[in-house]
């Protein structure tokens, strides 16, 4: 099925400005990214992808081997991935039903077999990081980023709030570099631990990184209007499982591409803005929507969310699968967010039914729905209108 005025769920913001600019710094060995140490107050240590961040985290850690490593189920699970190829094991924690981040409260109760905590930042909400703090008692918190550039907790930037911290510039996400992450750590000589960790990761060739901005380019601008409904969409389906087009699977430690590193810090710099728009797109809907068998998405207290994204959550799945279809037939694409989460990690991890009882209803009941800082008044407008009109 096409359709020619689809809206997409996800923003690939990269165009032919971006392909020159990657592609001329892809032979600069400048790794100096001025606005990221500035916005940051911090040096960054670069690597090639958010999830090989985590790898190089976990390994300077120099936890025992098998050592637990508390995680919300409910997050990608590249995320567990890169918990197992450091040796270690997830343990898996439940996530709360108002903002969808990690419980303190199941990390209270399963804290004691653990040797350390990621804290992922779900949808740009921050986390409750006090009470996952008290709960820590002292094992390293690390946060996960990649979703939450420019949430505030508490008046602090997310990824300064805890022993170390990661971010990534992968497209999709608020920068959409093409790859590439930045690690930020407290600690100088745990700093030092992970540089020499990122050290022996593997660097791509120049032809290798040249290609990678060719192909992010196609596939950005198969992922906007008007090829997003005519080409990408039907395309995608068919051929992610297959090729992985989304890289959602896989696991690789690379360095970061020089080119995609200068990209990255050119946009920290006036990012702002965009998430503004993004923020104001995220409460023209809130303020649209008046429907009652429906949760809406919040800031919690005291924080400062980017509305990265905007999760609905329903009271079934059926009225989930139902409301997707509907806005899909109108001309909005959505997505059914970690959906097979909870399959995956039980065949694949280890996860145990039962343990993580709101994440097994969250996988099954959160839609996102589109709120890009690209799309005017009048599409959020069309978006909150097709869900009031929905009758499932």
């Amino acid at each position: 099925m096409t359709k020619i005025n689809l809206i997409p769920r996800n923003n690939w913001d990269y165009d032919v400005v971006d392909l020159v600019k990657t592609v001329s710094d892809t032979f600069s060995s400048d790794d100096a990214a001025p606005n990221i140490k500035k916005y940051f107050n911090a040096v960054p240590v670069f690597t090639g992808s958010g999830r090989a961040s985590l790898y190089a985290l976990l390994k300077s850690l120099d936890l025992p081997p098998q050592a637990k490593v508390a995680v919300p189920l409910f997050c990608c699970t590249v995320v567990f991935d890169a918990i197992i190829r450091a040796g270690l094991m997830p343990k898996f924690v439940d996530s709360d039903f108002h903002d969808c981040n990690l419980s303190p409260r199941d990390l209270e109760r399963k804290r004691r077999t653990c040797s350390a905590v990621v804290a992922v930042h779900m949808f740009g909400n921050p986390c409750d990081m006090d009470g996952v703090d008290a709960v820590a008692n002292g094992i390293p918190v690390i946060e996960d980023c990649a979703q939450s550039m420019y949430s505030m907790y508490k008046g602090r930037k997310t990824g300064t709030l805890s022993a170390a911290s990661f971010f990534s510039f992968r497209c999709g996400k608020y920068i959409s570099a093409g790859e590439g992450s930045a690690i930020f750590c407290r600690d100088d000589d745990f700093r030092k631990r992970v540089e020499h960790q990122v050290g022996s990761f593997e660097e791509r060739t120049l032809p290798q990184n040249i290609a990678r901005s060719f192909t992010t380019l196609a596939k950005a601008a198969l992922y906007r209007r008007p090829l997003y409904g005519t080409i990408g969409y039907p395309l995608g389906s068919r051929l992610d499982k297959k090729f992985n087009l989304t890289a959602k699977d896989g696991f690789s430690t690379f360095k970061i591409a020089p080119g995609e590193r200068a990209l990255a810090d050119k946009r920290v710099a006036a990012f702002g803005e965009k998430i503004e728009r993004q923020r104001m797109n995220a409460q023209r809907l809130l303020s649209k929507i008046n429907v009652n068998n429906l949760s809406l998405p919040t800031e919690n207290r005291h924080c400062t969310s980017n509305w990265h994204q905007f999760a609905l959550r329903f009271a079934s799945r059926q009225k989930r699968d139902a409301m997707a279809d509907f806005l899909f037939a109108n001309g909005i694409d959505s997505a059914r967010y970690l959906d097979t989460v909870v399959e995956e990690a039980r065949q694949r991890f280890g996860y145990a039914m039962g343990s993580c009882p709101n994440t097994e209803v969250l996988s099954k009941t959160v839609l996102l729905v589109p709120i890009h800082y690209y799309l005017r008044g009048r599409d959020i407008d069309r978006i909150a209108r097709m869900i009031n009109q929905f009758k499932g």
